[in-house]
């Protein structure tokens, strides 16, 4: 079976990075700043959205700002903390070449984090929020990995943790499992009843069983 694996909260645990690239960019122009948790909050549909919610009603005038600042922070230190989660390299060994990432990060930060890991080899396709068509929950990404993979939709399955990892499948018409111990909202995912759930992804790894 291929795998259409997201990054952030799926395969990398990157929160921790994240938080000090947004309280660095809030910081600088005298914002409040947040707690990890809560920047997980902010996590979905892209950087743009990610800096958007930090800054809530307030602070929209100053996005351009912020977001510049974040993005030239982020891009220097996404790979300080980051982390595979627990099970995500042995899974990428065993499924080698049966795997794509589609993330909203850029791709140039997806790239330098897999470097860290020495993990492109594993991987027919990487898109980001800059290299997909239109990034997630469109279902252009998955639409595009799969004809450059040469993939058939139905043996396809989205691996993600947040809403639009789901809304891209259903949109692209393929299944979806979630990790619920990634960045999305547990009861938010349930609800939207993915055709898998999984408490993280070593659970999902071992349990992978849908040929």
């Amino acid at each position: 079976m291929p795998y259409i694996l997201d990054l952030d909260g799926t395969l990398m645990d990157s929160i921790e990075d994240l938080g000090h690239a947004i309280n660095y960019a809030l910081s600088e122009l005298g914002f409040p700043t947040y707690s990890n948790e809560e920047v997980k909050t902010f996590v979905g549909n892209g950087s743009l959205n990610f800096v958007l919610r930090s800054l809530g009603e307030n602070g929209k005038d100053r996005l351009d700002e912020v977001l510049a600042l974040f993005m030239e922070f982020y891009s220097e230190h996404c790979m300080d903390n980051v982390k595979p989660y627990p099970g995500v390299l042995e899974f990428l060994e065993k499924n080698s070449g049966k795997c794509a990432i589609l993330t909203n990060k850029s791709a140039g930060q997806t790239m330098k984090i897999l470097d860290k890991f020495n993990l492109q080899r594993h991987f027919t396709c990487i898109l980001g929020g800059d290299t997909a068509p239109k990034i997630k929950p469109s279902p252009s990404g998955i639409l595009k990995i799969i004809e450059v993979s040469k993939w058939n939709p139905s043996e396809t399955l989205m691996v993600g943790d947040d809403v639009p990892d789901i809304g891209a499948a259903r949109a692209a018409g393929i299944k979806v499992a979630v990790i619920l111990s990634g960045f999305g909202r547990s009861n938010e995912l349930l609800e939207l009843k993915p055709d898998y759930a999984y408490k993280t992804f070593q659970e999902f790894a071992n349990l992978t069983t849908h040929e």
